[in-house]
């Protein structure tokens, strides 16, 4: 699993065209938001336990630290706009934007509006390409320009099941019952007796639906849940692995060290002092 810079300093885009059938080397997540906008062709992602499709002019916001993978069933060109919390919204929206981000929703830009989303991407773009001390801010006004237009113009397609395949089904179910039971013991051949396919045929379809194998996806899960129980809980490090279905503890810390950056406790650890500073900082205000 490939994880990305761990800090941006400002909005950054790009735009890329890719071929039908091309498919990402590796599933990867970013520790800030990432927006992937269609302006031609399909685009279908497949973001922690979900699959999104995205026809031109749609767009979907990935959260930070969500594992995503990226197939296109057509030629594509796509418009990626890399940000922050504080790039979207303001102070007094944090709570309520992070609250938001949480379940991904595809939003639709209808035809009408389209070439005005575009001019803004594409403002967006030119000033990708300059470097003085004012680009940084261009790109903020124009992007919460196109943010405002999106409140107001776009469709939010509520239920991201719609997108989905029908044949791609059984993995759905089979995301769905890692992220419900992930603490339990689970193997290859528990998913395929759950899905009623082939170990093998599961193994190859999950791969080929998520990015990732499925001990890596279940590996992924675990890991995500036990970074929120060591934030809300004063479990010990071994009650939080074996609470998140890892047998071994020291397996464990370095999984997590390996995708969070840090050990189990400096991770409690920094994010206790993050929120201390913070409410200090509140109080001083």
């Amino acid at each position: 699993m490939r994880v990305s810079d761990r800090n941006i300093d400002r909005i950054y885009i790009n735009s890329l065209t890719r071929p039908a059938n091309y498919k990402m080397a590796e599933n990867h997540f970013h520790y800030y938001y990432e927006m992937y906008y269609v302006r031609q062709g399909q685009c279908r992602l497949f973001i922690a336990n979900t699959p999104y499709n995205l026809s031109a002019g749609e767009f979907v916001i990935v959260p930070p630290l969500q594992v995503h993978v990226a197939m296109y069933p057509t030629n594509c060109t796509r418009v990626n706009i890399y940000f922050r919390i504080q790039d979207a919204c303001k102070d007094e929206e944090k709570e309520a934007w992070i609250e938001q981000m949480k379940q991904p929703a595809v939003m639709h830009v209808p035809a009408a509006y389209r070439d005005m989303f575009d001019h803004i991407l594409t403002s967006m773009l030119q000033e990708e390409k300059v470097e003085d001390n004012s680009s940084a801010e261009i790109l903020g006004l124009l992007f919460r320009q196109f943010l405002l237009y999106a409140r107001r113009y776009g469709e939010k397609r509520e239920d991201p099941k719609k997108s989905g395949i029908a044949a791609d089904l059984e993995i759905q179910k089979a995301v769905n019952y890692i992220r419900e039971h992930y603490g339990n013991e689970i193997t290859l051949n528990s998913m395929s007796d759950l899905t009623g396919l082939s170990p093998s045929y599961f193994s190859r379809k999950f791969h080929h639906v998520t990015g990732m194998g499925m001990k890596e996806y279940l590996t992924y899960v675990r890991l995500d849940k036990a970074q929120l129980e060591l934030l809300s809980t004063n479990h010990t490090i071994t009650e939080v692995a074996l609470n998140c279905g890892f047998s071994n503890s020291n397996y464990f810390k370095d999984a997590f060290k390996k995708m969070y950056g840090m050990s189990p406790k400096a991770y409690r650890n920094s994010r206790k002092t993050d929120a201390k500073t913070a409410a200090s900082t509140a109080a001083d205000a």
